[in-house]
């Protein structure tokens, strides 16, 4: 009997610690999320894996997300909605925790020069590179709306001090694998 309730006990335990991990996941994701609508770089850095700061210095990767956000030819808007959230599973790997986190993502990308005789093209451009569910062109503001799921990579770990940060899952899943070896890739099907 006592080890009956031993092992209620312990398993308590452990669902209470993950649901735990799981709710300060959900604060820090809506975290992230609302650092990239708003373009608060500082607080995009706050909420970014560190070792990214490791392949590119902050403020050149501030200068190249101005640049990719405003330039000459056009500029973008991540529009704030509610993000829908989705959770994977909580994976360890080795030391390590891990959290695929979908959300719905909606983006205006506004062009300088008319883009009427381009748009079919471009629609079908952002729908392959960007993976888009739906993007429409509004030809009055010349701006293509890009509405997509998209995924944050959540990691805890030593370099984070058990806090989660996160890292945008690109297509290949190429800055992905400058951190993190084939193991913990394969471990999140990714």
């Amino acid at each position: 009997m006592k080890l009956k309730s031993l092992i209620i006990v312990c398993f308590l335990a452990i669902s209470s610690v993950v649901a735990q991990d799981m709710n300060v996941l959900k604060v820090e994701a809506l975290k992230a999320y609302k650092a990239g609508t708003s373009m608060d770089f500082d607080e995009i850095f706050e909420t970014t894996y560190p070792k990214v700061f490791d392949l590119i210095p902050k403020e050149d990767m501030k200068q190249m997300m101005k640049q990719m956000m405003q330039n000459e030819q056009y500029s973008i808007k991540i529009v704030e909605k509610t993000p829908n959230f989705t959770f994977g599973e909580l994976k360890k790997v080795g030391n390590k925790t891990f959290c695929l986190v979908d959300y719905d993502n909606e983006m205006h990308m506004t062009f300088v020069d008319p883009m009427e005789q381009e748009a079919n093209m471009m629609i079908d451009l952002f729908k392959t590179n960007l993976e888009a569910r739906s993007v429409t062109f509004d030809k009055k503001s010349n701006t293509f709306i890009i509405l997509s799921r998209a995924t944050l990579i959540a990691v805890s770990d030593e370099v984070t001090n058990g806090k989660w940060k996160f890292l945008n899952k690109d297509k290949q899943n190429k800055l992905f694998a400058t951190m993190f070896d084939e193991e913990t890739k394969k471990a999140l099907g990714l």
